[in-house]
């Protein structure tokens, strides 16, 4: 055999060794390849009760984000639900929970790093009034915020709305825990819900002795970003150049309409009477795109 024909049968024989994977025992492979590396862990909270669908489209929205980052991620839940209060504790400390998604406000962006991408259009800052059935003839005579404050609106305790809407002169009645306030509107501790535009749809399916009122809403201007915790500035950036990229090839926009396109369809924006609220509790540098048209 000629030595052209003895080093084409060789480079045969390797070829054929490879593809019946045992290229180990014969010395034809080429350089050992490296296993890719284990995609990091990030984990956000666990919704506090079974069923609690506000956190999907921003559970959603964060996994997109890393997913069209520069690394390698696994997103999931906690293993142990927490309130929101408590969950900021946990990534501040970084015990079990690495990002988490709230309503922007001065002392969160003092306290946490937060990825300066708004999420949600403002969504969280368009606010619905959940009301018991019987009383929809009377908001149906507010007209002006002066007649609104002669009502009482009730919010969990730790929400930063509560102060918004305190500091805008709308009495507020707290509870320790969002389950409770649907038993406290139904027994008149206070006289409307209100909730953002998303959330209101499957709670007052929840909840068949209230309704969504049909003419008022009150907005103020709300950024609801990511927040880690101060000294994660890697996982911040990898947030942020994930939710650009999907800003820019439009993987955002169909996301958003997917979860909230309905909702804020449906909420009929530009035929409601709009009150319009200082948002006393967030930083100058909220900038927040339109959701509507008006």
């Amino acid at each position: 055999m000629s030595r052209r024909g003895a080093l084409h049968a060789l480079a045969r024989a390797c070829w054929l060794t490879a593809a019946l994977g045992l290229i180990a025992r014969t010395g034809c492979a080429g350089p050992p390849i490296e296993p890719a590396p284990e995609p990091t862990r990030v984990v956000y909270p666990s919704a506090p009760q079974p069923g609690d669908h506000r956190g999907d489209f921003y559970i959603e929205l964060l996994k997109l984000a890393l997913t069209k980052s520069d690394g390698r991620f696994q997103v999931v839940g906690s293993t142990d639900p927490s309130m929101a209060s408590r969950a900021f504790v946990r990534v501040a400390r970084h015990e079990g929970v690495d990002v988490i998604w709230a309503p922007t406000t001065r002392q969160f962006e003092h306290d946490f790093r937060a990825v300066r991408v708004p999420l949600d259009k403002g969504l969280l800052g368009w606010r619905l009034l959940l009301v018991n059935r019987d009383a929809a003839e009377r908001f149906a005579k507010v007209g002006t915020l002066t007649q609104l404050r002669t009502l009482r609106a009730g919010l969990a305790a730790e929400w930063s709305d509560t102060q918004v809407l305190r500091d805008n002169g709308l009495p507020v009645i707290t509870a320790s825990l969002y389950d409770n306030l649907f038993p406290m509107l139904a027994a008149q501790r206070f006289d409307y819900f209100p909730r953002g535009i998303a959330e209101i749809v499957d709670e007052a399916r929840s909840h068949p002795e209230f309704i969504v009122e049909p003419h008022l809403v009150l907005h103020y201007p709300t950024c609801t970003y990511f927040f880690v915790a101060r000294d994660n500035a890697a996982l911040a950036q990898q947030i942020e150049i994930g939710l650009r990229r999907a800003m820019q090839d439009g993987s955002y926009e169909k996301l958003f309409d997917f979860y909230n396109g309905s909702a804020v369809r449906a909420a009929n924006l530009g035929q409601r009477r709009v009150f319009e609220l200082r948002n006393t509790v967030e930083p100058a540098t909220c900038v927040v795109p339109p959701l509507v048209k008006r």
